[in-house]
């Protein structure tokens, strides 16, 4: 598993949350798949649900940054299954070292409150992180 560049981006200046990526970052999985992020893709962490940045950080600092920057692309483009660009979320952090008790939370909060959409790439119903009841043993 490995990336092959590190990530150049350029914050727009009409929204000041999105990034556009100068150039392609490519993700290569377990099972030999490159993931491609191409240039000009526009980025904003929105693909890790918002609610936990206040306890694993934002998508933008840390390194998880290139895996938030590839996920945040399949998670516009739905090319592939919200399954399987969540857990190649998780490869990608492997590659970057993540620690272990961060990259468990992060693809746990991701595989539980992260977009999801069916094959022909409509969204489908997230839980609400900010429900009390649904977070109960989470943290356990």
């Amino acid at each position: 598993m490995k990336f092959d560049n590190t990530v150049k981006t350029e914050w727009l200046e009409k929204d000041p949350r999105k990034m556009i990526l100068l150039e392609e970052v490519n993700f290569t999985d377990s099972l030999g798949v490159v993931w491609r992020a191409p240039a000009g893709s526009i980025i904003d962490g929105a693909s890790i649900p918002r609610f936990f940045w206040r306890f694993i950080g934002s998508p933008f600092v840390g390194r998880y940054r290139r895996a938030s920057v590839v996920h945040d692309v399949y998670c516009v483009t739905k090319e592939r299954s919200y399954q399987d660009v969540h857990e190649m979320f998780n490869q990608a952090m492997i590659a970057d070292n993540v620690p272990l008790g961060r990259r468990i939370a992060m693809a746990q909060a991701v595989e539980r409150f992260g977009p999801r959409w069916d094959e022909d790439g409509n969204d489908l119903p997230v839980p609400n992180p900010d429900d009390e009841d649904l977070l109960d043993g989470y943290y356990d």
